[in-house]
């Protein structure tokens, strides 16, 4: 055992262990590099998997609003049409695709969360769920749709940072709009015609986190619902709080969940009172929409931060996926190597920083089973066209 005889000891051992730590990412400039060691790729999902999936990508794209028309990767800048290009070119070579990206694209390592390139990768998916379009003692969480009080303040506009914030106006005063607490819990927004359809609260929570879902309502009648807007406040992982009930090591969605339901009505919107971040909705007719405004594509979608990265590129990621024996597990049976080219379309609001990924694994029970877990490292690099 070492002994620590006094303070200067002390602060020298915490300086030695705080300078050995990676520094967060704040430059946009060194978000990613050339890649020192390129991967050697392959693609395990199904060829017409990706080529559906870029084909979407590059037709959406092109008159997406979101992204930007200077795309950044790290201290390089191309022009959206020029990478476009780029991209449409793949289509041509369909054959050897993998042999052709290969030798016409660069690969950019991203600056990671430990080291350069290394990712913590996690999932998401679109809950299906029972619920009805009229409020019940078993369905009486709304999910709730843009309300017509709330304004943007585009900091951008000032030259000040945050480039944008959410607020409400009201006597000409522009106050935090409503949290969590006060919208589920002081009814903020009761009897204004907001309500989209209703919930079980545990249900809604966890669609509030996906961003989107299907809500069942009977007879084969169903409404897919997709996010619309955000209140302003800072996401709050919930799950941080409840390490008393869930050892941290197996912390996921799934046991999350199965805590909740087991509480009191009031004790659980306690806790999920603790996350103010709130998500309005709207009604869709199409596929879930991510941030870029593209549709998602399972297994192809990612979502980074985007102070950092560029909506709108191809990336090639590294993961491991979990594998189960059952559908009604919680934990995974094991772990296989599951490389594939993805698209960076979307955002979240606990995707921060320069080492994290949320891969999108589609709709339902499997999507949920595997997304549930999914809190594993991965390799992230971009693809710049030489």
């Amino acid at each position: 055992m070492v002994v620590i005889k006094n303070w200067t000891q002390l602060l020298i051992l915490v300086l030695l262990f705080a300078s050995c730590a990676r520094a967060p990412l704040v430059k946009r400039a060194d978000s990613m590099r050339l890649a020192k060691n390129p991967p050697t790729i392959s693609d395990t999902l199904s060829k017409e998997s990706f080529f559906s999936a870029l084909k979407k990508h590059i037709d959406e794209i092109k008159k997406s609003r979101m992204v930007k028309d200077q795309m950044i990767f790290g201290n390089k800048t191309l022009d959206k049409i020029v990478y476009l290009n780029s991209l449409e070119k793949i289509l041509d070579h369909q054959d050897d695709w993998i042999n052709y990206i290969r030798h016409n694209f660069d690969f950019y390592e991203v600056y990671g969360k430990d080291s350069w390139g290394e990712v913590l990768a996690t999932g998401y998916y679109e809950p299906r769920v029972l619920g009805s379009k009229v409020p019940s003692e078993k369905y009486s969480q709304p999910l709730y749709m843009n309300p017509d009080d709330m304004v943007t303040i585009d900091y951008k506009a000032f030259g000040l940072k945050p480039w944008a914030l959410q607020g409400r106006l009201h006597d000409k005063i522009v106050s935090p709009y409503y949290t969590r607490s006060e919208i589920d819990s002081e009814f903020k927004l009761k009897n204004r015609n907001l309500e989209l359809v209703y919930l079980e609260p545990v249900d809604a929570f966890f669609i509030h986190i996906q961003g989107s879902g299907i809500v069942d309502l009977g007879n084969g009648e169903s409404m897919h619902v997709g996010y619309d807007s955000q209140n302003g406040f800072p996401y709050m992982a919930i799950g941080k709080l409840l390490t008393d009930f869930i050892p941290i090591e197996k912390m996921s969605m799934r046991k999350i969940r199965e805590h909740l339901k087991t509480l009191q009505k009031k004790e659980q919107q306690n806790i999920l009172n603790k996350n103010p971040s709130y998500v309005f909705f709207k009604k869709l007719d199409t596929a879930a929409i991510t941030y870029s405004g593209a549709e998602v594509s399972t297994g192809r979608t990612i979502a980074t931060d985007k102070a950092f990265f560029p909506k709108g590129a191809m990336a090639f990621l590294e993961i491991e996926e979990p594998v189960f024996s059952t559908i009604e597990d919680i934990e995974a049976t094991s772990w296989i190597k599951k490389p594939r080219f993805v698209f960076d379309q979307d955002t979240g609001g606990a995707i921060t920083g320069g080492g994290r990924v949320d891969l999108y694994f589609g709709i339902g029970d499997d999507a949920a089973q595997k997304a549930g877990v999914m809190r594993h490292p991965g390799r992230l690099y971009y693809l710049l066209p030489r």
